[in-house]
């Protein structure tokens, strides 16, 4: 029975602050935004300086009207912790979901995603808060047709473009000194501010009215009872020299901090500096010792030092972290307090910090391939004691891992980048993660042009194509490949013309050439057994076993997939081998010996989920599940199946939809396509 109904309205706002006060203006303009909506949605854009109180605003509006919104209240931050704006088509995916659309009737492409979520909200009454926006055209694709939805939008942009979508822009200003003053009574106790007003007065002066800073000295004042606020006044009007607040945001904020930056012991104001120029949103305290050449001892020390006293947020997993607006503040000091050569060494002490937790955690996820950057030796003993941990640490620290490439994009540091990219192929082909990921082996591939390393070109010209087949643009794939191979001929390097032939031959089964791919297969095949490469010999021979399949060469199949699962398990590469041996169990259950396939896709599965692999995960599944609805189990066939599209659909991979296509529920047993056995994959 459909019970989308009853499924409460979502509320996916932040709670409100404590000790909020005043904004009487734009809690009025967006009053009257709501009341006089017509023909289009509604629509406030909240811009300001960081720390005004944007959001805050957005937030108790929407939660003191909550009774004007029963189809819900979706809120979204659209400014990932480096900066980059979040994909569009992310966001949107979200909001779908959330409001009850099925995950796997969502298209894939930004475009049709908006229009789906246009027509989702059309006669819904629902707020929605678009949190720290970076563009109009990012806020455009998120707007809904109709004057059922009010949009709230918070931006430290001026987005004036919104004007012409009928947006009312308010820019908010910092509190006054009469509100300032409310809130710090809020926050420290009305009765002691009232005590000591002069005192007080000079803090909200020194805030410059901003809410956090405001907010950080209230909190220091009510965690200390017994302090004075004219100690705390005197003390900051001691650092800024006449007790004013600094004249522009900048020094307003820098304002704020300066009583606990002063009172650090060296130590800690170099690990704060530091902090600052990370350019990531979180670091670990063993990246920190490193780049500073201390004990990690020492560093720990310093951090605490910090974070009691709001200079730093402790995170998960022995890491730290900064709200925007203190790493803006650390980072300035750097810029104020070093030579701009030392601040560089720190950025890239961090590069090469991650650049070697990276090609130590690859040589743990994919041992097999050898690499062109070479591991400090002994490097993956000292950060991660297992695959398990190496797996954890790309998952957990991939948006760091992102700045920090992006960092050595920007100034041109080709050798870090290249291996960056070169180290990274292991993680990707379990996560998937496309576009950033084909966006840094686009700069790796430039990196190692003006690097004059042709064979490295080559390599990370393959892996793209790789990922370009993957994503069905498989001109692109053949031209990536094509230049790829012509290097490696000019290289003499086999192992590189090897990899690209076998490429081609993806990008010429994607292409619908069966012919072509298997000739290619076996010319990589041909040219790794006269390298002595077994690896790449049953790789290419897994793959001609595919192909064979899909030619119905049923036999011939068979005894190549054989061929590479033996080959596999004799190399010790696992993944390798349920891959083999999943292509295989698939062709056996399509000739009608289910029980025997199904053994082989459990164990098969087993192996992909104990290795943290989704999409080698998602893979299996679809075959077990595929195999399952041919033996005539219904239940369980669809359910495999669901798990794999869930799976492809968190990493933005096509087969989701070829699965949601073929795995209908009404679907009997024969009519799932053709005879191939939709691998396809590495």
């Amino acid at each position: 029975m459909d019970d989308t109904h009853e499924r409460p309205p979502p509320v996916q706002l932040p709670a409100p602050v404590d000790g909020f006060v005043g904004r009487e203006a734009a809690l009025d303009l967006l009053d009257r935004t709501w009341q006089r909506r017509a023909d289009r949605p509604p629509v406030v854009v909240l811009s300001g300086i960081g720390g005004v109180g944007k959001t805050a605003v957005a937030v108790r509006w929407l939660s003191d009207h909550r009774d004007r919104f029963p189809g819900g209240l979706l809120y979204t931050r659209l400014t990932e912790p480096g900066g980059d704006p979040v994909p569009t088509g992310e966001v949107l995916f979200g909001f779908l979901v959330t409001i009850g659309v099925p995950a796997d009737t969502i298209p894939p492409q930004a475009g049709q995603r908006s229009a789906m979520f246009r027509a989702a909200v059309a006669d819904r009454l629902v707020g929605i808060l678009l949190d720290d926006a970076v563009s109009a055209g990012q806020v455009r694709a998120l707007l809904p047709a109709s004057a059922s939805a009010m949009v709230v939008v918070t931006t430290r942009r001026q987005l004036t473009g919104l004007a012409m979508d009928g947006a009312e822009l308010l820019d908010l200003a910092p509190l006054t000194p009469g509100e300032a003053r409310r809130l710090l009574g809020e926050l420290a106790g009305h009765e002691r501010i009232a005590a000591e007003p002069e005192a007080a007065g000079a803090i909200v002066e020194i805030c410059g009215g901003l809410p956090l800073a405001l907010g950080i000295i209230g909190a220091r004042l009510r965690a200390r009872p017994l302090r004075s606020v004219a100690r705390e006044a005197n003390t900051y009007a001691r650092h800024l020299g006449t007790g004013a607040g600094a004249p522009d945001d900048v020094l307003e904020v820098r304002a704020v901090f300066d009583t606990s930056y002063t009172e650090l012991p060296d130590r800690a104001a170099r690990v704060y500096r530091t902090c600052g120029l990370h350019p990531g949103p979180d670091v670990s305290v063993d990246a920190l010792a490193d780049v500073l050449g201390e004990p990690v001892a020492q560093v720990e020390d310093a951090v605490d030092a910090l974070v009691s006293v709001n200079l730093l947020t402790d995170a998960a997993d022995d890491r730290v972290t900064q709200h925007d607006l203190l790493r803006r503040d650390a980072r300035l000091r750097a810029e104020w307090e070093l030579e701009p050569a030392d601040q560089a060494a720190v950025v890239r002490g961090f590069t090469r910090w991650y650049l070697a937790r990276a090609q130590a955690a690859d040589d743990l996820i994919h041992p097999q391939r050898p690499r062109f950057g070479v591991t400090p030796p002994g490097a993956h003993r000292q950060a991660f004691p297992d695959r398990a941990a190496a797996v954890a640490w790309w998952r957990r620290d991939r948006r760091s891992i992102r700045a920090v490439v992006a960092e050595a994009a920007r100034r041109h540091w080709d050798e870090e980048l290249w291996q960056f990219c070169e180290a990274s192929w292991g993680f990707f082909l379990h996560h998937r993660d496309y576009e950033p990921w084909l966006a840094m082996q686009t700069a790796g591939v430039a990196a190692a042009q003006r690097c004059d390393v042709p064979l490295v070109e080559a390599r990370l010209r393959s892996q793209l194509g790789f990922a370009y087949a993957k994503l069905r643009r498989f001109d692109d794939a053949v031209a990536e490949n094509r230049i790829a191979l012509r290097l490696g001929e000019q290289q003499a390097h086999g192992p590189t013309r090897a990899t690209a032939l076998s490429q081609l031959g993806r990008a010429a089964r994607g292409q619908g050439d069966l012919p072509a791919a298997l000739g290619y297969y076996r010319q990589a095949a041909q040219l790794q057994e006269d390298l002595g490469i077994p690896r790449g010999v049953a790789l290419c021979r897994r793959r001609s076993g595919e192909v064979l399949a899909e030619l119905g060469r049923d036999e011939e199949a068979i005894t190549e997939l054989a061929a590479a699962a033996k080959a596999m398990a004799e190399l010790g590469d696992p993944v390798q081998h349920a891959r083999a041996a999943t292509a295989a169990a698939t062709l056996r259950s399509r000739q009608g010996r289910h029980d025997e396939a199904r053994r082989v896709l459990v164990d098969a599965l087993q192996v992909v989920r104990d290795l943290d692999s989704p999409y080698y995960t998602a893979e299996v599944l679809s075959a077990l599940g595929q195999a399952e609805l041919e033996a005539g189990h219904q239940e369980d066939g669809r359910r495999h199946q669901a798990e794999a599209r869930e799976l492809y659909l968190k990493l933005g991979d096509p087969r989701a939809g070829e699965i949601a296509a073929t795995g209908r529920p009404d679907a009997a047993p024969g009519e799932h396509g053709d005879r191939g056995l939709g691998s396809g994959g590495r």
